[in-house]
């Protein structure tokens, strides 16, 4: 049985690789704006895993949802950065509003999937869909949609007798996975970013090793973890479209005929 502590592991193994990288940047001349602000952003996503998993651990699932908001933002925008390094970079460093990112969400989703070779995504618009529905899902625990805020600040029958107001771990065995779902989503999205780092500033060898590692995890996810997530969030179909919503439907078609064969 795949449990919470196999991702722990998995987080661990990811941590190593974060911070070794650096090791396995190319010899050569590189451009040390792109190279630098690359490697902060890094930096921030490592620390974001850290956080989610602690606050994981402590039963906080509200609070490990909104840093794993924050780390996908991250992810993306390195991600989209990479896609032209020296003038991005210059570009983010040179960013002077307050309250603003340098780019809207949707622009560097776009951005990221249509600079991807065509055979490794073989339907763009489904693949930017897949990637913002992600987004809203994330966006709904850190925005507090309704549904969702409700459904994660309910109580339960264990703190029934407890205050109101105040700190309320949940380890209810409904909610298992939803804290993998979380966690496994900020374990991949991390290593996203720091294969397309790779990819940029490594040598092959780390990239390759990097790309493996990418696979392995998504085999993990797809054959080993059947997912029973709660439903946190409402949506209406008309926000998909019919293209995302069959596409939808397939996988989960697959992922039932694959652990029925289990």
């Amino acid at each position: 049985m795949f449990t919470v502590n196999n991702i722990h592991l998995m987080i661990d193994k990811t941590r190593k690789i974060f911070t070794e990288i650096v090791k396995f940047v190319k010899n050569g001349e590189i451009d040390k704006l792109s190279l630098g602000t690359s490697i902060i952003y890094l930096n921030s996503i490592f620390e974001h895993l850290h956080s989610i998993e602690m606050l994981m651990d402590k039963g906080l699932i509200e609070s490990a949802g909104s840093i794993a908001t924050s780390l996908w933002e991250r992810s993306i925008t390195l991600q989209y950065i990479l896609t032209n390094p020296t003038i991005l970079s210059k570009e983010h460093s040179e960013h002077k509003f307050l309250r603003k990112t340098p780019w809207n969400i949707k622009h560097m989703i776009n951005c990221i999937i249509d600079n991807e070779h065509t055979n490794f995504v073989k339907n763009k618009k489904i693949e930017k869909e897949t990637f913002y529905f992600q987004y809203t899902y994330l966006c709904a625990i850190k925005h507090g949609n309704p549904y969702t805020l409700s459904y994660l600040n309910r109580l339960s029958k264990s703190n029934e007798d407890d205050n109101i107001i105040g700190l309320k771990p949940n380890f209810s065995p409904e909610d298992t996975d939803l804290k993998k779902y979380i966690l496994l989503l900020s374990i991949t999205t991390a290593l996203d970013a720091l294969y397309n780092f790779s990819r940029i500033y490594c040598t092959y060898e780390k990239t390759n090793e990097l790309k493996l590692m990418k696979s392995e995890y998504e085999n993990i996810i797809v054959n080993n973890i059947p997912l029973k997530v709660p439903q946190i969030i409402y949506g209406s179909l008309n926000e998909f479209s019919d293209d995302f919503i069959e596409h939808a439907k397939e996988i989960v078609r697959i992922l039932a005929t694959a652990h029925k064969k289990r």
